[in-house]
């Protein structure tokens, strides 16, 4: 009896051994565990497939916020997009979910914190993130059906749709991403970095635009796009790469059945080529009437680095070519160069590093080359300055600790992953960097010798006038195809959108509650405490600002800017600080200034901020003129590079409260500054120095407070105890009284496709779930169909904005005349036929969109912002929820009341185009913006 009991007993313990020691997800025998090791809080595992040669790699932790990644090796063979193009069409149908729509149908019906697909010039990735089982699930079946079983290879009509067509009703030619491609064309950031892989990589893949050049894109050929797909998806060319808390037994099973009809191949693609620096010098062209260009020196490093070795490597490019203390950057200020960029391309199996002087004339190019040349002499014989390199490395170690608490941190780190796997690196280099960084001190000089001593090439990158958009006409013959061709993709349409996807619980996606918080007031000082148990912490500073004049606003705003600029120079670095101008309104407009100090160690915001506001006082006059040509240069740039963003600025201008408050940092400032350059004024520095002078706190203020518990205690008392010693005064507050513009905006640029932005202002009336789902229901039902697909817009949407505002735009419109057309009479199309089903995958997308936008979902960090600028708002953060409630309650008889309304919110709202057609002109009162 003992026997058998002992032999029991030695059985169970065998059991519990096996199980223990049974590799993770053993559950399907398809895939065999490779290795498995710690790095820290998270455990790799990896894995491959036995039938096919999938590689796979599972990082295991308690995150609640899944990933998916699935990334194929897609060398770019020409100019025409066919990678980019395989990569929109992939997700027009599948074989189980044919839906002609599903990419945004499926977005729309699954809450997902991210969802995209990406195509480098190498590589095609897939990945999308969410916080709910049940939707990491479905999400997975999907993508997986659509990249193995897509229907694209059954017709050609998704592979037009996304394309290039040309449709002889409308004389207009289409394609999704060929419009794309035509308003990326104009993009300074792309040209540059196009110029420079076309001259490092000539003759190899690396030279192709992996886009599409819209000059090619209409020579690719539905055979050749299959042909290609063919060539590259197949299992032994994919890594897949999995993140956070799954049951991955039931995962594996899943991928393994949809890999059941591939075998295993011994192709194998291999992207990795050398440099071609075959010449000293280049002379590209980029599309521009203009007559300055870019100067660009590249240095190549054509061996295998470790993953140490390519961090330090960064670190001593970011300290000795990219600080603005360097003695690089400060000699080529003080010689009179106007800007320069480090632009790093490490996408590739060997790094380069380019140094990019911008906006060079180009009759003086060959003189700035020797300004630059004679620079990197000085930089081979500066001595080591170790003050900057610690500043650099303190610097990493924030941004290591920043990207860990990302909320999408399993799509960060499944793209090291293949990036390694494509380019033969360190697999785990993500978790081997943040290991060296925190133990880093000093930065070896064999890096400068190596770098500086590295093959070379010079670019002259010259501006040249390219019809990006010249296409011949076509022939009677060939429209008659185009014309039967159209019609058919119009049936398909019709007949394959928005096909069903498997229901999910609208309930089950609900958040029940927001971020604990807490409010003290005490020397009428008011204090938000939230907790956050990461190694980030965080004190933000709100000042109110109404006291301040009109008239001296533009020195607030620019006081607002500098101040940032000094806290950046400060040393030694020992965190971050944002200074930002924001204004909530509530019984009446309440302007702050908002300083915000985010570190991984202790803070005293009041004594940085004193620090960094002396600091400033002290600039002499060489430093701000700096600042203002700074400020200026930036502005230039974002205002003609973001057009969305410029529209949507441009639209407050005639808008009333905060909004039209907060335009007055935009182009009023800008141009506030111009007449201070052009007209040689220095009163600007005395004005920015007497708002420094007397900005502190002062009653009203607030003080958010963010960290473990123990932070938050010792941050309370330590800014109760400054305020019994300095105590605050009243607050003397100001009236405005701001001229509010024409309701439409006409910015006219060189571009070849055209962009629109509607916005309405609810003014006191709060948007409500209601209007969330109209906007999703808008969105998904009529702009995307018809002005995204029909019409050939890169983009269309409706969005809800709290806490008052609805904007619509089109984004790389062929015809904005068009879309304005088609918006104008949507509220009546859809009337006609409201959907049921339509209404639901309406409330689930805005179901989602409420959460991400307020920071439902998310870190900590970002939970706690939110809830502040809502206390700030008046509003008690939690009642936030009662939005998801009205959500799930809308239903059509609601949605048509909000529908109804739209005429007279289009009639009452705010209009901005941007368009590089001249011969658009209104009828009505506009405001004209022209890029300068």
């Amino acid at each position: 009896m003992q026997k058998r009991k002992l032999n029991i007993l030695l059985g169970l313990i065998g059991l519990i051994f096996f199980i223990y020691f049974l590799p993770v997800g053993a559950k399907s025998t398809a895939f065999v565990e490779t290795s498995k090791r710690n790095c820290g809080q998270d455990i790799l595992h990896e894995y491959r497939h036995k039938d096919t040669g999938l590689r796979l790699v599972w990082v295991e932790n308690e995150d609640p916020n899944m990933s998916f990644t699935l990334g194929v090796k897609t060398p770019t063979t020409d100019n025409t997009g066919v990678n980019h193009i395989i990569e929109h069409t992939l997700f027009t149908g599948s074989k189980s979910y044919p839906s002609s729509t599903l990419f945004f149908d499926a977005s729309s019906k699954y809450p997902n914190l991210f969802m995209n697909a990406m195509t480098s010039s190498d590589m095609t990735m897939f990945p999308f993130a969410t916080s709910h089982k049940a939707c990491f699930k479905t999400l997975m079946s999907i993508y997986l059906d659509s990249i193995l079983n897509p229907k694209m290879l059954e017709n050609p009509y998704s592979f037009y749709e996304e394309s290039f067509h040309y449709n002889p009703t409308t004389n207009q030619y289409g394609g999704v991403v060929y419009n794309e491609m035509k308003g990326a064309s104009t993009d300074s950031g792309r040209q540059i970095f196009r110029a420079i892989r076309q001259s490092l990589y000539e003759g190899t893949h690396y030279e192709h635009d992996s886009g599409g050049d819209p000059a090619f894109i209409p020579e690719l050929t539905y055979e050749n796009f299959v042909e290609t797909y063919k060539n590259f998806y197949y299992p032994g060319n994919m890594m897949i790469v999995l993140y956070g808390d799954l049951n991955i037994g039931e995962v594996l099973e899943e991928i393994d059945e949809s890999f059941k009809s591939f075998v295993l191949t011994d192709k194998v693609i291999d992207v990795n080529v050398m440099p071609t620096l075959d010449v000293p010098k280049k002379i590209c062209y980029f599309n521009s009437q203009g007559s300055s260009g870019y100067l660009i020196k590249s240095f190549v490093i054509e061996r295998d680095l470790t993953s140490k070795e390519m961090l330090e490597m960064d670190l001593w490019v970011s300290s000795y070519l990219v600080d603005e203390q360097s003695y690089f950057m400060k000699t080529m200020k003080a010689r009179g160069v106007p800007k320069v960029q480090i632009v790093k391309d490490n996408d590739l199996k060997y790094p380069s590093y380019s140094i990019v002087m911008l906006d060079i004339p180009q009759a003086h190019m060959e003189e700035y080359e020797q300004i630059l040349e004679e620079t990197l002499e000085g930089v081979c014989k500066a001595p080591k300055n170790l003050e900057i390199e610690k500043d650099i490395i303190a610097k990493n170690k924030l941004i290591a600790c920043r990207e860990d608490e990302s909320t999408i941190r399993g799509i960060e780190i499944s793209q090291t992953f293949l990036d390694a796997w494509a380019h033969d690196k360190s697999s785990d280099y993500y978790f081997t960097d943040r290991a060296y960084i925190n133990e880093i001190e000093t930065i070896s000089d064999s890096y400068k010798t190596e770098i500086l001593e590295s093959p070379t090439m010079t670019i002259y990158l010259l501006p040249k006038s390219i019809d990006v958009a010249g296409l011949k006409t076509p022939s009677q013959e060939e429209k008659e195809d185009w014309q039967e061709l159209i019609g058919k993709i119009g049936t398909w349409q019709q007949e394959t959108k928005h096909l069903p996807l498997p229901d999910i619980s609208l309930k089950s996606l609900m958040v029940e509650e927001v971020l604990p918080y807490k409010i003290y007031e005490k020397e009428h000082i008011k204090y938000i405490v939230t907790e956050s148990n990461g190694a980030l912490k965080r004190t933000t500073l709100y000042l109110p600002t109404d006291s301040v004049p009109q008239e001296e606003l533009p020195a607030l705003f620019l006081y607002s800017e500098f101040l940032g600029k000094a806290a950046s120079e400060r040393t030694p670095f020992e965190e971050v600080m944002d200074i930002d101008v924001m204004a909530v309104e509530r019984e009446k407009l309440c302007p702050y200034l908002k300083i915000s100090v985010i570190s991984n160690q202790d803070q005293d915001i009041m004594k940085t901020f004193n620090e960094v506001n002396e600091a400033l006082l002290e600039k002499d006059a060489v430093w701000y003129e700096a600042q203002l040509q700074g400020f200026m240069n930036r502005f230039k740039e974002q205002f003609s590079s973001d057009v969305l963003g410029t529209l949507k600025w441009l639209n407050t201008s005639s808008q009333s409260g905060y909004k039209r408050y907060l335009f007055e940092t935009h182009y009023p400032l800008y141009t506030y500054c111009a007449y201070m350059k052009n007209s040689h004024s220095t009163a600007y520095i005395e004005a920015i120095k007497e708002i420094a002078g007397k900005t502190k706190p002062v009653e009203g203020s607030v003080i958010g407070i963010q960290g473990d518990k123990s932070f938050n205690q010792e941050q309370l008392k330590k800014y109760e105890n400054y305020f019994k010693a300095n105590p605050v005064e009243k607050n003397v507050e100001m009236e405005y009284s701001f001229i509010k513009s024409a309701n439409l905006n006409i910015y006219y640029k060189n571009t070849p496709v055209d962009y629109l932005l509607f916005s309405y202002d609810k003014g006191q009336d709060q948007l409500d779930g209601k209007d969330y789902v109209m906007a999703s229901y808008i969105t998904n039902q009529y702009l995307r169909p018809h002005i995204r697909l029909e019409q050939g817009a890169y983009g269309s949407t409706m969005i809800a904005s709290y806490p008052n505002n609805l904007i619509l735009y089109t984004y790389r419109d062929p015809d904005i005349l068009a879309s304005i057309k088609h918006i104008t009479v949507l509220s009546s199309v859809l009337r006609k036929e409201l959907d049921e089903e339509a209404l639901n995958i309406a409330r689930i997308d805005a179901l989602s969109q409420v959460q991400n936008q307020l920071n439902f979902i998310g870190n900590p960090l970002e939970k706690g912002i939110q809830i502040e600028k809502m206390i700030l708002l008046g509003i008690k953060p939690e009642k936030l929820l009662k939005l998801q409630k009205e959500i799930v309650k809308c239903n059509l008889k609601d949605l048509d009341e909000k529908l109804s309304l739209l005429p007279y919110l289009f009639d009452s709202g705010q209009m901005s185009v941007c368009t590089g057609r001249s011969h658009i002109k209104s009828t009505k009162e506009a405001n004209i913006y022209r890029v300068k």
